[in-house]
């Protein structure tokens, strides 16, 4: 069978995540405000980039939210201004 491209590259891209992750075994010092963590080099950026995802996802909701709402205010008002017809 033939591994479709998307397969390929999710692949490719896990067996890079794991040569990073062996390679960056080293432990570095983060500070934030009063907070010191100790943690391996590959687990600090792995965190970072989940944050990263985590604040990007939420702000991407809150903006299709918000378009959405305008869209309905918008749908509402146009139904609101058409005249009504009757059956007669």
């Amino acid at each position: 069978m033939f591994m479709s491209m998307r397969m390929i590259v999710v692949l490719a891209a896990a067996l890079l995540l794991v040569v990073f992750a062996a390679q960056n075994t080293t432990p570095v010092g983060v500070q934030l405000l009063w907070w010191e963590i100790s943690a391996p080099a590959s687990v600090a950026v792995f965190a970072a980039f989940a944050v990263g995802v985590l604040v990007g996802a939420l702000l991407f909701w809150t903006d299709q939210r918000r378009s959405r709402r305008r869209q309905q205010m918008a749908l509402s008002t146009t139904l609101a201004k058409k005249p009504q017809r009757w059956w007669w």
